[in-house]
């Protein structure tokens, strides 16, 4: 006669092999984390510095600004960059998220076909008031501006 506890006591050793095997199997498995992309919908940041809580222009000015600032700067075609006509040229930005809004200025574009780069002055109204910052921004693998320095600028 059978009783449970003969297959419970056959059942355990399964259940130990398959646990040992299992934990194997996951200790063998590994995790990449990319260091670099290829994919030119969604580019890596260009280059910059890593911002800080004393970067006053960074805390004034967050990173869905300066997305806003770049879109605007996109708007200068090849006809303007290579007349270099860019003098009185003045472009509003507006984040209707975080309210800030300013006036692109003095955008100078004389090293952009050698360096792909662009130098302006923006003025910022924030929560903190309104500043004239300097500021440039590059052209990315996708041609588009990305703005990569920022700094409060004096008046």
């Amino acid at each position: 006669m059978r009783s449970y506890t003969a297959r419970r006591i056959k059942i355990q050793p399964f259940a130990a092999v398959l646990f040992v095997v299992g934990a194997a199997v996951a200790g063998c498995s590994q995790v990449s984390v990319p260091v670099g992309s290829n994919n030119v919908d969604t580019p890596t940041i260009l280059t910059g510095s890593i911002a800080s809580t004393t970067d006053e222009a960074y805390s004034d000015i967050n990173q869905d600004d300066r997305s806003i600032i770049a879109e605007n700067l996109d708007v200068i075609g090849p006809d303007l960059t290579a007349s270099g006509d860019t003098n009185g040229l003045t472009l509003p930005w507006l984040n209707s998220v975080s309210g800030n809004s300013g006036t692109l200025s003095s955008i100078v574009t004389s090293d952009l076909n050698e360096t792909g780069c662009l130098s302006f002055k923006t003025t910022a109204n924030t929560i903190t008031g309104i500043k004239l910052y300097s500021g440039t921004a590059c052209r990315d693998v996708t041609q588009k501006f990305a703005v990569t320095t920022l700094s409060v600028a004096g008046a």
